[in-house]
């Protein structure tokens, strides 16, 4: 067992040795019998955020003591932060509304401010069914087909203002090292992929590894595409031959904005509980989180709706969120920068 799998393992039986003192003290199937957890999700119905959402809704119940129906209403606005505000200010706080929201907002109020009404350190983190890993790639007739290359030689690749795509060509350019001409005026993600299947481009700075096998899957077969880099905090287990950023980045300066500003795909698509839940109440849905990630049946609906699944802890998520609000202002500014921020 790694160390990742090893401290993982520590945390889960932390939190079930405090859920199972709850249920001693307080009986928590007493509490959670007969009523319904409201999930506010943060993201409009359809969205890849309310899928992992809705998944999770019909298999989280049946691992909290008392087995609650778990009901999902859609509160969109401001990316997540609407929600994300109703969590922390009107919601009740005894375990009965939780939320999933976009994996941006715990880190919006540090590197984008703006209408936030929490402390993101104070919320409660309950889990993530996956984590996000982008790529940086280029058409396979590209002669930029290695991150060294990237580093070497100007590639026009495409971009989507407001989006990742164009934060991470900043950051692989300021922080890496990388000679990128970003093409911007894309609508999205998809208009761009037809933009590089045509030759207008040579490639794109990111998309994510679930994106990427869902919808493109006849290229990575057909090897159409070179892969450049993993835009992550850790590698993808698929994945092992891709360089990550981190190994072309040797300054701790440069390691720690990239740490900051890669920080929410660690989230993936984070499930969080109002600020003052009981530990106890916290450390018990977060527990039942963990044993849903290990139910047979959940994960063949996943499988079945192909919806990549890769878990990250409550503990592990509240963590990082702990250590990008206690990067040197230094850090944060530069992120701010990369990103776009005022």
């Amino acid at each position: 067992m790694g160390k990742a799998a090893g401290w993982r393992a520590f945390a889960f039986s932390c939190a079930w040795a405090a859920a199972l003192s709850c249920a001693q003290a307080q009986a928590p199937d007493a509490f959670y019998k007969g009523r319904t957890i409201d999930m506010i999700v943060g993201s409009e119905a359809g969205s890849g955020y309310d899928a992992y959402a809705r998944l999770v809704a019909a298999h989280l119940g049946k691992q909290i003591p008392g087995r609650p129906n778990i009901l999902v209403k859609q509160m969109v606005g401001a990316g997540g932060i609407v929600a994300t505000n109703y969590l922390a200010r009107i919601a009740p706080r005894d375990g009965t509304t939780i939320a999933q929201v976009q994996n941006t907002v715990p880190f919006q109020p540090l590197v984008a401010p703006g209408g936030e009404q929490f402390d993101a350190t104070k919320l409660g983190y309950i889990g993530s069914a996956n984590s996000e890993v982008a790529l940086a790639f280029t058409w396979v007739t590209s002669p930029t087909a290695t991150l060294e290359d990237l580093r070497q030689r100007e590639t026009i690749m495409a971009g989507v203002i407001g989006s990742i795509s164009a934060n991470y060509a900043r950051a692989l350019t300021d922080l890496a090292g990388a000679k990128i001409r970003l093409i911007t005026g894309y609508a999205g993600a998809g208009q761009a992929m037809l933009a590089l299947e045509k030759g207008e481009i040579e490639g794109y700075p990111a998309l994510f590894w679930s994106t990427f096998k869902s919808t493109k899957p006849d290229w990575l077969a057909q090897k159409k595409v070179h892969l450049l880099v993993q835009l992550a905090l850790k590698k993808h287990p698929e994945l092992p031959d891709v360089p990550l950023i981190f190994d072309a980045l040797h300054e701790p300066g440069d390691r720690a904005a990239a740490e900051l500003l890669l920080a929410p795909q660690l989230a993936g698509r984070p499930f969080i509980a109002p600020p003052g839940l009981a530990p106890e109440r916290l450390a018990l849905l977060q527990h039942a989180f963990a044993q849903m990630m290990m139910d047979p049946d959940f994960l063949a609906e996943a499988a079945r709706r192909n919806m990549e699944v890769q878990f990250t802890a409550g503990e592990e998520i509240a963590a990082v969120v702990a250590r990008a609000y206690a990067s040197p202002p230094d850090v944060i500014a530069r992120v701010r920068r990369i990103s776009g921020a005022p």
